[in-house]
């Protein structure tokens, strides 16, 4: 299961990296680095280095393993002999909730023009081989020329959906303009659950709107078309997705949805996945409103937190619940009693899941 993952408990991950001073170049070091790596099953993830060199030329870094949506994994120790680089680590990460310690290192080489690192990562907890790994410098982007014509007027909010993989990821941008012209932004997630993200800086020059969301080290660089009602353009937060943006609609042109008679399969339904790695509990929570049957899902051994799905559709005793926040979805028979649904659990793979009424 690939992407953003709900039940995957065998995770991929390397960590963070800090490189010393080599040959004078601390301040070269500081930036942003892409790199990849390749799984025994040849799959590529992608990783984002964060460095950031101090006064005294002492760097500190993070890194993002975009593919995992594992973000900050700090480096512990770091050594710099000539051109090798060698990382010590010793870390607690949470992937959706479930605390995982993360020990090993990285033994690499700095090439001369520090604008690349290759090496090796060894992980011993959890244990996995090998992985060669290519970390290459991103350079700065040149600054935007001055706007030749007025910049369109753009606050307000706007919806669009991020393709990671099999996950849709359903976003609203929220853009506020001040009074001296300078505008102010916030990013909701509506699939994770996060709202109120703040974007830490926004700029329009022309029709070219740049953002960068701190919280999660993305970038967003898009073009605004003649009227104003769409955003073409790439969310890179280590590699670079389409994301475009439409003009939402205003509050309260669509009435909220409002809760109704309730259906008779109401209620919070529990499960349990058979994984590799033992069983895992998933929750549903389905509740009928004037607009149909929604639901939230939870997976309490990985976290406590109630997700929202994209859709719940039932015809007679049959229903499917789609997750496409983690590229996932459930369909089941619901039996005469209405107290058991037994059906399958997909993202990737498909496991048998048998939900019964709490």
């Amino acid at each position: 299961m690939k992407g953003i993952s709900l039940v995957r408990l065998s995770i991929l991950i390397v960590t963070a990296l800090a490189l010393a001073p080599f040959c004078s170049a601390q301040a070269k070091l500081g930036g942003d680095w892409q790199g990849t790596y390749v799984d025994a099953n040849g799959t590529t993830f992608h990783l984002v280095w964060h460095v950031t060199a101090a006064p005294d030329g002492a760097l500190t870094s993070t890194l993002d393993n975009v593919d995992e949506s594992i973000f900050g994994i700090k480096a512990r120790t770091t050594t710099v002999k000539g051109s090798d680089v060698k990382i010590e680590v010793d870390d607690v990460i949470s992937p959706n909730g479930q605390n995982i310690n993360l020990k090993g290192s990285f033994a690499g080489t700095l090439n001369q023009a520090a604008n690349e690192v290759t090496g090796t990562w060894t992980q011993i907890d959890p244990p996995q081989d090998p992985l060669q790994i290519t970390f290459k410098h991103t350079e700065a982007q040149p600054a935007p020329a001055a706007p030749a014509t007025a910049p369109p007027a753009i606050a307000g909010d706007w919806s669009g959906t991020l393709a990671v993989g099999p996950a849709q990821l359903r976003l609203v941008l929220h853009l506020a303009a001040a009074k001296d012209g300078t505008l102010k932004a916030t990013l909701d997630s509506i699939d994770q659950g996060a709202n109120g993200i703040p974007v830490n800086a926004v700029a329009l020059v022309g029709s070219k709107l740049s953002l960068a969301v701190d919280a999660v080290h993305g970038t967003y660089e898009g073009t605004v078309n003649k009227d104003a009602s769409e955003i073409a353009g790439t969310w890179t937060q280590g590699r670079p997705l389409d994301l475009n943006f439409k003009r939402a609609q205003p509050q309260g042109a669509v009435p909220a949805p409002k809760p109704a008679a309730p259906s008779n399969i109401d209620g919070t339904w529990q499960g349990s996945l058979n994984t590799p790695r033992g069983a895992l509990r998933i929750l549903f929570k389905i509740v009928n409103m004037n607009t149909g049957l929604t639901a939230t899902v939870q997976s309490p051994d990985q976290s406590p937190a109630w997700v929202p799905t994209t859709s719940v559709t039932r015809t007679g005793n049959k229903i499917t619940i789609e997750m496409k926040a983690f590229g996932a979805s459930f369909e089941g028979q619901i039996n005469s009693a209405k107290d058991t649904i037994d059906g399958t659990f997909t993202q990737g793979d498909s496991i048998p899941l048998v939900l019964k009424k709490s």
